[in-house]
């Protein structure tokens, strides 16, 4: 019987050990996670140029691990899914980079909505604005809050608006409701 036991916790730490790696030799943050400790996942991030997005990717990743988030794969099983958007508002010659994270539990239903903007670099053009250091702020910013929702899931921070509020169309950067950026979809 004993020696049955060892056979299981010796095949079992096999296991989790091989499923805490990639073929790259990579962790994959949150594979093995700590006991009870969400999962998390991006399903997308809209808005930013593909340079942008990789750079943000990249930043989360280090955030995430940095705060002990246990993020995965979008195609791997997840507590939480994200839909993140960013847009750039430019007024004058003054940039902000604005950025929503909806935060979905495992029945579809949004638990939080995660917010906040970035006052982007010196710059005419707007994703120009979005240098190294506001995405690192983004992926920090955000991070934070959502490891804070995942440490106390039923409290939302308080910048965030409750999941009973009507969702506008376009995402708003302030009280003020400025409109972001947002495109009527054409029809064809």
């Amino acid at each position: 019987m004993l020696r049955a036991a060892r056979v299981a916790l010796v095949i079992t730490a096999g296991g989790l050990t091989v499923a805490g790696c990639t073929t790259s030799g990579q962790p994959v943050l949150g594979a093995v996670g700590g006991i009870g400790q969400p999962t998390v996942a991006f399903e997308s991030i809209d808005g930013p140029p593909e340079q942008l997005f990789h750079k943000l990717v990249a930043q989360l990743g280090q955030e995430a691990s940095a705060r002990q988030v246990a993020m995965v794969s979008r195609e791997s099983p997840a507590k939480y899914r994200i839909r993140g958007y960013i847009a750039a508002q430019v007024e004058g010659k003054k940039t902000t980079i604005t950025w929503v994270w909806d935060v979905f539990d495992g029945g579809s239903e949004r638990a939080v909505r995660l917010a906040g903007e970035v006052p982007g670099a010196p710059s005419e053009r707007a994703w120009a604005a979005a240098d190294d250091e506001v995405v690192a702020r983004m992926a920090r910013d955000g991070m934070t809050r959502l490891a804070a929702f995942l440490a106390s899931p039923g409290s939302a921070p308080p910048e965030s608006p409750s999941r009973d509020a009507p969702s506008p169309n376009v995402a708003s950067a302030s009280e003020t409701e400025r409109p972001l950026a947002f495109l009527q979809p054409s029809r064809p």
